[in-house]
């Protein structure tokens, strides 16, 4: 594979280019939210997307309107054999919760029936909806629609299915877990997630490495389950592209992007230089 150097300018973005022998895959680290102000893109990202082909991204969204995936989405949120919330999280954790999630003027207990990943999502949602931030605005939706109009193909790198498994499968207490760190982070929401956009905009992968350690860096199992086994899923997919003969636009989740274990190490550990853009 042919590395190529890194821009000259010293100006760089959350976009990475590998080189094959007839081709160039372009992956986009994204923030699955943004606001409308936060537009328009880096011309950079444009010209990566007016290259390809073809769009990858963690799911092909034209899947999450479906019947049967949203069936399958709610069974997966609610908690089975009559169990609540506080069931799983225990009196002295569903305590700390409940007190953490009013003051970001949430009532816990409308979660009860579902499981503490899906309450995790949920209020974090709510938070930034109420701060502007709108999934149709992501860089998802907004690659996603412009594929369809501009007739480029749209695929996933994983289904809807091995998305909803991912927390379905993950140990309640490890869930339990999950929920207490997303609500004590929620306090500071408003400040990161400004500064999330700010990194995101000029690359700044020291910054969302320092994210990853802060939410996942007291739970590995968490950081194996939410990024690193599907990091590990995705590599030879992304390498199996540098085989074809058109571009690729790949987009997925920054976090994927940066740090050990991340799709950009495993790519060096293969033998595959990244240029970052």
């Amino acid at each position: 594979m042919l590395c190529v150097s890194v821009r000259a300018d010293g100006s760089l973005h959350s976009l990475w280019e590998l080189h094959g022998k007839h081709n160039t895959v372009y992956l986009l680290g994204s923030i699955h939210v943004l606001r409308p102000a936060d537009y328009p893109l880096a011309p950079v990202v444009l010209e990566a997307y007016a290259n390809s082909k073809a769009l990858l991204m963690e799911v092909n969204l034209e899947e999450m309107s479906s019947e049967q995936v949203q069936g399958e989405m709610l069974a997966s949120a609610t908690l089975s054999d009559g169990k609540t919330l506080t069931d799983v999280l225990g009196a002295t954790r569903y305590g700390r919760a409940a007190t953490l999630a009013r003051e970001v003027g949430v009532e816990l207990s409308l979660f009860d029936q579902f499981a503490p990943w899906f309450a995790a999502e949920a209020i974090s949602q709510l938070q930034l909806s109420q701060l502007g931030f709108r999934p149709e605005s992501g860089v998802e939706m907004y690659f996603m629609d412009k594929a369809q109009k501009d007739g480029k193909s749209v695929a996933g790198l994983e289904t809807v299915h091995d998305q909803i498994s991912l927390f379905q499968n993950m140990p309640l207490d490890t869930q339990a877990d999950y929920l207490l760190t997303s609500l004590e982070q929620a306090h500071d929401l408003p400040k990161d997630v400004d500064s999330m956009v700010r990194a995101w905009q000029r690359g700044d992968t020291p910054w969302f490495e320092t994210q990853m350690k802060s939410e996942f860096g007291r739970d590995s199992r968490l950081y194996q389950s939410v990024l690193g086994a599907r990091n590990r899923k995705w590599v030879p997919k992304i390498e199996a592209l540098l085989n074809d003969d058109k571009n690729y636009l790949v987009i997925v989740g920054t976090g994927h992007l940066v740090g050990q274990g991340s799709v950009i190490d495993l790519l060096k550990k293969d033998g595959i230089s990244a240029a970052q853009r």
